[in-house]
């Protein structure tokens, strides 16, 4: 199994607690109008920190969520949050 298999796998296999354990969260990044210098809209961007892997980012969950079907609930979960 190559590395992108075994990251994948444990990825996947460890995903669905990660919410339960709050292992996810969201940072807040402004979205500034350049004009008037004035934050016109905040965006959520959601985070996972897992207590053996560290930070993984979006990119390298996102993609299994989605695969998974647990999108929905992570989705449902950053609506709640934000």
């Amino acid at each position: 199994i190559g590395l992108y298999t075994k990251k994948h796998l444990a990825i996947q296999s460890q995903l669905h607690s990660a919410l339960e354990k709050n292992e996810l969260y969201l940072v807040y990044q402004p979205i500034i109008n350049l004009k008037t210098k004035k934050i016109v809209a905040v965006e959520a961007l959601i985070r996972w920190r897992h207590p053996e892997l560290g930070l993984i980012l979006p990119e390298d969950f996102i993609h299994v969520a989605e695969d998974t079907g647990y999108i929905i609930q992570i989705g449902q979960w950053v609506l709640h949050q934000a």
